[in-house]
């Protein structure tokens, strides 16, 4: 299935496809909260759509904020608008939604990937929250998302290190996401099994489910981002910050004709 990024597609089975990034423009800013909010809106108002799947590149999942975003006057408060409101939009749905993460997710792109309900990893690819590699406190409510999906210990290893991890590492670790990592040549049909299971369970008795999940999520998120607000105000005002930005900004990993990069 070929999605236009930021385009809305159907299936006839009930499971609706958004490509929310390209391996080309692999980052999200206003465009994708934008694109976000109107498959969300579509979706509300079409009840033959009863599952949503996330879709990024093949290589890149989601690399987070732009370099820019993060170098502006004001990114503590541009970061809290995008990377709450992307959340959001996501926990206000009540079908189930599946990130396809068969490339790289870093930072605020890996985040988005887990406020879905389902995440599907490849073991090939490249995940983690490098905030701090980066010189800056993390955000979208990493501080409680990346515990409840990988435990306490590897949650506290990612933050505190900003390492990237392989999926096949995530899936060795056997932690709550584990057995969301596949290989990657099999996450595109197992996210979409997932989704067309999903899909099959009549929507009102869905929604009632989803809206007791989305509550007690939605809750996480708002307490983190508040504190994750409160200390971006704080790092941010020190000019080391940005230059530590500037300096450390990674450039997209890519992998060659399928094989892994390291």
């Amino acid at each position: 299935m070929t999605v236009a990024l930021y385009g809305l597609d159907r299936t006839v089975d009930g499971v609706a496809t958004l490509r929310i990034t390209t391996d080309e423009t692999p980052h999200v800013g206003d465009a994708a909260l934008t694109a976000l909010a109107d498959a969300v809106d579509v979706i509300k108002g079409d009840p033959s759509i009863r599952a949503l799947v996330l879709e990024g590149g093949e290589q890149h999942f989601c690399s987070g904020a732009t370099r820019d975003t993060l170098l502006g006057a004001d990114a503590p408060r541009v970061i809290a608008r995008l990377m709450g409101g992307l959340p959001r939009l996501l926990l206000s749905l009540e079908i189930p939604t599946l990130a396809m993460m068969t490339g790289h997710a870093i930072g605020g792109g890996l985040m988005l990937g887990l406020w879905c309900d389902v995440a599907v990893l490849a073991m090939e690819s490249l995940y983690g929250a490098n905030f701090l590699a980066l010189g800056f406190t993390p955000g979208m409510g990493s501080t409680v998302l990346l515990e409840e999906v990988f435990g306490t210990p590897l949650a506290r290893d990612l933050l505190l290190t900003g390492r990237m991890i392989k999926g096949r590492e995530i899936r060795e670790a056997r932690v709550p996401l584990s057995h969301a990592v596949v290989p990657r040549r099999e996450v595109r049909d197992h996210t979409y099994a997932l989704a067309s299971e999903m899909a099959q369970a009549p929507r009102a008795a869905m929604a009632l489910v989803k809206r007791h999940i989305s509550t007690r999520r939605r809750a996480l998120l708002e307490r983190a981002i508040e504190i994750e607000f409160a200390m971006h105000t704080a790092v941010f005002s020190h000019p080391e910050t940005r230059t530590s930005i500037d300096e450390s900004y990674p450039t997209p990993v890519v992998a060659h004709h399928g094989k892994e990069t390291a």
